[in-house]
Order: structure tokens, then sequence, then C-alpha cells
């Protein structure tokens, strides 16, 4: 019973706070609840994180990662105003709900490696995520999924492939 109310309240809350009612503190209070939440959902498993990324893009804001199903490869691309960049290297998960990105990023003048990580938890089919350097948690997934969840940007898919060069 105490999860429905906190899912309720956060749902309301979270209204609040996308319609631009809500305050500061309002926000901080949904961030709280989101963190306790996430600290009492598990870990997500290795095959769990697979299951979700394997074969998808994520798709960004400026570009796109891809997690092929084939050797754990992982390409992306991105690009800000004039500036390009795409990557190489590989994707692993964790039975700790650890998802891990490490690749090689290129732009016209340099190359530099890169590891990213993000955190997943999941309770009742609601999924926790948050960068593993320091982000905060918050809903990755619904359950049911809300037309804004971040996981609707997992596309099944390669997004990736036509902005690398040859």
């Amino acid at each position: 019973m105490s999860s429905v109310r906190f899912t309720i309240i956060n749902v309301l809350l979270s209204m609040l706070v996308s319609a631009g009612i809500a305050d500061a503190a309002t926000q901080r209070q949904v961030d709280r609840m989101t963190t306790r939440a996430a600290i009492k959902a598990a870990p997500m498993s290795a095959a769990e994180l697979r299951k979700l990324y394997s074969g998808r893009s994520w798709i960004w804001k400026e570009g796109a990662g891809y997690f092929s199903r084939h050797h754990s490869r992982f390409t992306a691309w991105s690009h800000t105003g004039s500036r390009r960049s795409y990557a190489k290297g590989t994707w692993y998960a964790t039975d700790r709900g650890r998802l891990c990105m490490s690749a090689v990023w290129y732009s016209k003048t340099s190359a530099a490696p890169n590891v990213s990580c993000f955190l997943h938890r999941e309770k009742a089919g609601i999924i926790y995520q948050k960068r593993a350097s320091g982000g905060k948690w918050y809903v990755f997934r619904h359950n049911p999924t809300k037309h804004d969840d971040e996981v609707l940007k997992l596309r099944l898919g390669d997004y990736v492939r036509k902005h690398l060069p040859n």
C-alpha cells in the first residue's frame, strides 16, 4: 500500500513540477522521494540490461548511441553546433545494474577514450536510472510507461551508422 501511495504522490508532484506550478522546494521533494524509491529497488541484472539495450539506439538531444548485439559493439555520434564527433568501442552490463559504454571519441582534431556508466534499479516495473559518476536518480520507465519516459528514446535499430565516417 505504501508503494502505491508513494507512486501517486510522486506522480502528482511530478505533474506540478512539469507544469511549472511547483517551486524548487517541491522539485527537491520529488528528487528525494525518487532517490528513496530507487534505493529500495533492486539492481537490474546484466541479462535484463542486455534485453533492454541490445540492438537499440539511444536517441539523444544532439546525437545517438547504438548498442550492437554483435560482440557488444558500441558506436555513437554527437554534434553541437558545427562541432561533430563520433565514437567506436564496446558496451557491457553487470549484475549490479551497471551499463557502461567504453569508446574512443573522435573529432576533427583529436581522439580521446571515455567510459560512461549508468546505474539501473527496478521495482514493480518501474526502472530508475542515474549516471554512475554523481548523477541523480530519475524514473527511466514508469509502470505503465508515460509518453515522455526516457526509455522511449531506446529505438530498435541502428540510428548511428549513417552518421559515421566510412
